[in-house]
C-alpha cells in the first residue's frame, strides 16, 4: 500500500514508521516509551489496529524533539568561552549580595504593612466596641414584667 500524501490518518505500524522515516519497531517503543499518541478500537488488545492523525503526530514531534539547528546552536553557545571561574564567582556573589538586599528591603516593607494592617485592625475593633457599648444601655434595659 503507497502511502498518499492526501491521507491524514496513518492507518499502520508501517504506515506510521515510513511517515516518520524510522523502523516499525522504533515506533512501537516510542508508543511504549515516549507516549507516542497512537489509537486502538475500544476493548481492543495490545496486538491489534492503530490509526494515528497526522497533525497529531506533527504535534507531539514538536513537544518532543528539538531540530538540530536547535541543538547546533546551544553547542556552540557552550563551547564560547564565559570568563575565568574568579570572573564567575565574583559575578554570583555580586548577585546573591543584591538579591539579599532586595530581600532585605521585600522583609521591611512586609513588616511595615502588617504593623500598618495591625494599627487599622486595632482601630476597627474598638470602633466597633465602641459602637456596640452605645447601643447597649437600650437593649439591656430591665424586663418589664408581664401582667
Amino acid at each position: 500500500m503507497n502511502l498518499s500524501e492526501e491521507s491524514k490518518v496513518l492507518s499502520s505500524w508501517k504506515d506510521i514508521a515510513r511517515y516518520m522515516g524510522k523502523g516499525v519497531r522504533t515506533v512501537q517503543r516510542w508508543e511504549r516509551h515516549l507516549g507516542l499518541p497512537v489509537r486502538r478500537p475500544n476493548g481492543a488488545l495490545h496486538k491489534s489496529a492503530v490509526l494515528l492523525d497526522r497533525s497529531d503526530l506533527d504535534a507531539w514531534l514538536a513537544t518532543r524533539f528539538s531540530s538540530r539547528a536547535d541543538v547546533k546552536s546551544v553547542a556552540v553557545a557552550k563551547d564560547q568561552p564565559a570568563g575565568s571561574p574568579r570572573t564567575i564567582l565574583r559575578e554570583r556573589i555580586r548577585l546573591a549580595q543584591e538579591l539579599r538586599a532586595a530581600n532585605h528591603a521585600l522583609t521591611r516593607e512586609i513588616c511595615e504593612s502588617i504593623r500598618l494592617l495591625t494599627q487599622r485592625c486595632d482601630r476597627l475593633s474598638s470602633q466597633t466596641l465602641q459602637a456596640g457599648l452605645e447601643q447597649t444601655p437600650q437593649t439591656l434595659s430591665p424586663p418589664t414584667p408581664n401582667r
